[in-house]
């Protein structure tokens, strides 16, 4: 993993550092934005508006979370973790039954 990246991470957990914050958001968008994608191709234009309102309301918990010493890709991490929550988001707004 990038240097930078890795002291971002480090940043936004042990000091609450916003433009850490701010810069992780940037960097992972082009990871979020390929299932944004794909679950609109599956579900609709709506489906795919909604996600692209949801996915930084919950930016901030997931990367509490992220742990640096586990060696897990971040690119894993973040398309896992929001295709979980994507899902999630689908299944309350009736998309996924």
């Amino acid at each position: 993993m990038d240097a930078q990246i890795e002291q971002w991470i480090k940043q936004f957990q042990q000091q609450k550092d916003a433009d850490a914050l701010l810069s992780l958001k940037e960097h992972c968008a082009v990871m979020i934005e390929p299932l944004i994608v794909e679950f609109t191709d599956k579900y609709g234009e709506d489906a795919g508006q909604l996600l692209r309102l949801k996915w930084d309301k919950r930016f901030h918990f997931i990367f509490t979370k992220y742990q640096l010493g586990v060696g897990l890709p971040l690119e894993s991490f973040v398309q896992n973790t929001y295709r979980f929550y994507f899902m999630q988001v689908l299944r309350r707004a009736g998309y996924i039954q």
